[in-house]
């Protein structure tokens, strides 16, 4: 069973207790303390998925899995009890038939720029009745004129609207 390294957290750990490191291979390592226990997020180099782990206060691992920063849960996220046992699995790629793969390749053959401030990706499953899973990827035209919004169907991956969209508004 995966373990949170208390010690060495707290011999790092910041005024606000934070601890990022860099690993040899380049994976950037954030973690921090929460209400319960510690939160670790691995960030792998040259991957726009990164793992969530979450422990509590012993520093044993209760929930981990995969995500797309600040957009969506991905893949088989697992839960488990004080002693370690898994207790839950939830696939969250399940209504998706267009995979997160298959997207990336969508986004690649129209050369998008994904290192843009306003790029994103966005999926829904569609838990409403009658609602379709759909992914959602919003970029900065090249002109930079707008943005760029296109709707795909989550099971074929087909365009179901495509729109031009005003930049948003500095707050």
């Amino acid at each position: 069973m995966d373990t949170f390294d208390i010690k060495t957290f707290d011999k790092h750990k910041d005024h606000l207790s934070r601890y990022n490191y860099i690993r040899k291979d380049s994976t950037v390592v954030e973690q921090r303390t929460w209400q319960f226990g510690y939160e670790e997020v691995i960030m792998p180099k040259n991957n726009l998925i990164h793992i969530f782990n979450k422990y509590n206060e012993d520093g044993k691992l209760m929930l981990t899995g995969d995500f797309f920063p600040n957009d969506f849960e991905k893949g088989i996220w697992k839960e488990y009890d004080e002693q370690g046992n898994l207790i839950k699995e939830t696939n969250y790629d399940t209504p998706y038939k267009f995979t997160w793969e298959e997207v990336l390749e969508w986004i690649k053959e129209r050369n998008i720029n994904m290192e843009s401030d306003y790029f994103e990706i966005y999926r829904n499953a569609g838990e409403e009745e009658g609602e379709k899973p759909i992914w959602a990827i919003t970029w900065e035209k090249e002109d930079k004129s707008s943005l760029r919004v296109a709707i795909l169907d989550g099971s074929t991956g087909k365009v179901q609207k495509e729109i031009d969209q005003e930049y948003p508004l500095d707050e």
